[in-house]
């Protein structure tokens, strides 16, 4: 691939967006992430409140249409109580995720993208891949120095579905890519909205063996935080505190104390079996299943559920799997970008 070519990938799942920021040659993919919320920035005139006692908020002001939003690792600190994720199939056709894209593009820092790789649920890939392809190429405004605006153009948008990501990262970094696109392959992404899953061969794609449910880790969360709420007779709307609590094996604190997530997790893990039992039941018998690999924030919750349910296999946990999927992105992008027929129209652009 041309040095020149700008390469970057986008996974905007319903709980956190996850981006690419660099790539050396032949070197690790460098990502990150920040949460899915963008909720409209409030006028609050020219008055600075945080004067300097406080850090500066980590957010970048971003315009889709006539509307401007927050996005970044501390948009949570700009919505009010009324605001909530976009949670629908429709999610990807939205102003909130567009405006997450831009704000994942101005944190690349990059003056433009020749190819730029996005991922959608399994269930509305086929649907909107097209549509939202088209809705990404082209000028995106991305705020510049001191309060300008500047255009970044994206040039070409590949559209996967979420879980195939996980599939070119995992292959890739354990260079069996080989191997694996000769076997069959259950790809299972448990996403914060939807649990994704892939039956392919290869990375061909068996369509009556894929799917999505709708009921992913937001709803284990969801089913977590209602226990807990009975216990201290406080109700929860946000689970952002028991969702750290489960990914860094800590617990949460409500009301100024340290609440004991192990007395409630059995709730969340009796949801998370209802949600395997329909993958299962659309996979089918899984004797013809030769890997079996997870990826997806929620990867590491499912575990020991997947292994009950498929005893007979060995299940593969991706490396950070926050990230495989953005990173598998990046890489599908970087194959498609050194190939013969996107090298020729891209000199013929780039000549002069």
């Amino acid at each position: 691939m041309e040095e020149d070519v700008i390469v970057r990938a986008i996974d905007v799942g319903f709980g956190n967006t996850k981006h690419t920021l660099f790539r050396p040659k032949r070197g690790e993919i460098t990502c990150d992430f920040f949460p899915s919320i963008a909720p409209p920035m409030q006028s609050s005139g020219k008055i600075d409140l945080a004067g300097q006692l406080y850090q500066r908020h980590n957010v970048v002001n971003v315009r889709v249409g006539n509307v401007t939003y927050v996005v970044g690792k501390d948009a949570y600190l700009s919505q009010d109580a009324s605001f909530g994720r976009t949670l629908d199939q429709s999610y990807a056709m939205s102003d909130a995720y567009m405006a997450l894209v831009r704000g994942a593009i101005a944190y690349m820092n990059v003056p433009r993208i020749d190819v730029l790789v996005v991922g959608l649920p399994v269930n509305t890939h086929h649907e909107l891949s097209e549509a939202l392809a088209d809705r990404l190429t082209g000028f995106h405004p991305i705020p510049g120095p001191e309060g300008s605006e500047v255009e970044i153009e994206v040039g070409h948008v590949m559209v996967l579905p979420q879980p195939v990501g996980g599939f070119f990262d995992y292959s890739t970094r354990n260079k069996v890519y080989a191997t694996l696109s000769k076997q069959v392959n259950l790809l299972i992404d448990p996403g914060y909205y939807t649990l994704d899953w892939v039956v392919a061969h290869g990375i061909k794609m068996v369509n009556t063996r894929s799917g999505a449910h709708e009921g992913g880790m937001s709803s284990i969360l969801a089913s977590i935080a209602d226990k807990i709420s009975q216990e201290i007779k406080t109700p929860i709307k946000d689970c952002t505190r028991i969702d750290d609590a489960i990914r860094t094996g800590t617990n949460p604190r409500f009301n100024g104390k340290e609440f004991d997530l192990s007395e409630v997790i059995h709730v969340g893990e009796e949801k998370a079996r209802q949600f395997i039992s329909v993958l299962a039941n659309k996979v089918g018998s899984a004797v013809d299943i030769d890997n079996i690999i997870l990826v997806g924030g929620g990867a590491a919750f499912l575990q020991d559920e997947i292994q009950a349910r498929f005893p007979n296999h060995t299940i593969t946990i991706a490396d950070d799997p926050v990230f495989a999927n953005v990173r598998g992105f990046q890489l599908a992008g970087e194959q498609y970008a050194a190939s013969e027929k996107f090298l020729a129209k891209w000199r013929s652009i780039h000549a002069a």
